[in-house]
């Protein structure tokens, strides 16, 4: 292997272990913490380190076709305390930054859906709700007041209306009725 492309692996591979540590705080940084075992975190951290080790194998087989040597895994060691010691301060504060312009921008988001969105076809429903409740109230106006109130007025002067009392069985009304009028007669 030429020199050239053992120096690439080495400055790819230290990137990479900056790379490595940037992940590990991001990944840290949106796990949820627990205490004790549970299957769902354990595949979750499976799945964080083969992706990382896809990417690590890939950059390295595109600097040197995949070879792997002492000299890789000690520049990726190098790469990662280097981030440990200058940037991982530096990184968590523009990560910490980015997650509260992106909440922020979520926020903005679902203010804008209901200034735009909900809050208009709510007013719509409300108006449209109150529309029909007055149409609603029309229409019983007048047919209380052209159907219901002369029916009550001509039952009312043929003597029908006394003998509908509150709490009396329907049918029981009817009987009395019935007996009134042929006794009338």
């Amino acid at each position: 292997m030429a020199l050239t492309v053992q120096f690439y692996t080495i400055l790819s591979m230290a990137a990479m272990g900056l790379w490595l540590g940037a992940a590990i705080d991001t990944y840290g940084r949106f796990r949820l913490r627990r205490h004790s075992f549970d299957i769902k975190t354990a595949l979750l951290d499976g799945l964080f380190w083969f992706i990382q080790a896809c990417i690590v194998f890939y950059v390295l087989f595109k600097t040197n076709q995949g070879e792997v040597r002492i000299y890789v895994f000690l520049a990726l060691l190098c790469g990662f305390a280097g981030y440990q010691a200058l940037f991982q301060g530096v990184y968590n504060q523009l990560l910490d930054a980015l997650i509260r312009m992106v909440q922020a921008l979520f926020q903005v988001i679902v203010w804008l859906i209901k200034v735009l969105f909900y809050y208009p076809i709510k007013w719509i429903l409300h108006f449209l709700k109150r529309l029909a409740m007055m149409i609603v109230i029309a229409i019983w106006s007048v047919v209380y007041y052209l159907l219901l109130k002369p029916s009550y007025f001509i039952l009312s002067l043929l003597g029908v209306i006394p003998l509908l009392k509150k709490g009396q069985p329907v049918v029981k009304k009817m009987q009395d009725l019935y007996r009134r009028l042929v006794k009338k007669e």
